[in-house]
């Protein structure tokens, strides 16, 4: 004990903040050793990849592994090269049930999603575009069914689609060069009061969902029709349940 009366003022007061008194204890631990007993290593390997500047201050790191084909889109900025960090902020992410989505301005798609071989495809605000093959890995199944075509009445027709997403319908008027004036899907299931007749998907999170449309014209018939079903081996990103609307 005499020598630790000896310890400088300075030397006691870093000591001290560094541990944490404990009763009968008369040494003191080093700190390197408090953080390797309280706080155990990160594990990133989850989020490891091979990393691609992909403009914008971006980097996509491109994974295929036991969880399918992903790219992690994160933000970088602009004077990032190889070799520095990328386990930064997570822009988007995409992948087999996601494979498309925008980021400041470049337009993002996984492109052959479901093959052994997907690729990234960037797509900047100039047209321009730049492929990044993703690692092989196992080739999946492919969800997407589309489009099949059905007329609604009224001038009007109807595309239906089918993917990792749901069902999806894109509406168009015959005239004016067949324009889309609106879709439909799982989050929007319904076309509203104000549009003047009926267009809808029945059960969107369902195993079997339906298209049913009532237009305008004298017919009082419901049209209905049932969408592709899902291809077999098909996984869908959401568990189905089933609903009367």
């Amino acid at each position: 004990m005499r020598t630790a009366l000896r310890t400088s003022a300075t030397t006691v007061a870093l000591v001290g903040a560094l541990l944490v008194p404990a009763a009968g204890t008369a040494f003191a631990v080093p700190s390197a050793a408090l953080r390797s007993s309280s706080a155990p290593a990160s594990d990133n390997s989850r989020y490891e990849g091979e990393p691609v500047y992909i403009g914008e201050g971006l980097v996509a790191v491109l994974r295929n592994r036991a969880e399918g084909p992903e790219a992690w889109i994160r933000e970088v900025g602009p004077r990032w090269k190889p070799g520095d960090t990328y386990m930064v902020r997570v822009v988007t992410k995409l992948d087999r049930t996601l494979p498309h989505d925008t980021a400041k301005g470049l337009d993002l798609e996984l492109t052959r999603a479901a093959s052994a071989r997907p690729v990234l495809v960037v797509t900047a605000a100039d047209g321009s575009a730049t492929s990044y093959p993703l690692p092989a890995g196992e080739a999946g199944t492919d969800c997407r069914v589309g489009p099949v075509g059905q007329e609604i009445g009224a001038g009007m027709s109807a595309e239906l689609y089918l993917s990792e997403l749901g069902p999806k319908v894109l509406l168009f008027e015959a005239r004016d060069g067949g324009r889309g004036f609106a879709r439909l899907d799982r989050t929007h299931p319904s076309l509203p009061d104000s549009a003047g007749f009926i267009a809808r998907i029945v059960n969107p999170s369902g195993a079997e969902p339906v298209f049913e449309w009532k237009t305008q014209g004298g017919n009082d018939t419901v049209g209905r029709v049932a969408f592709p079903a899902f291809p077999k081996g098909c996984k869908p990103g959401y568990a189905f349940t089933t609903t009367s609307r």
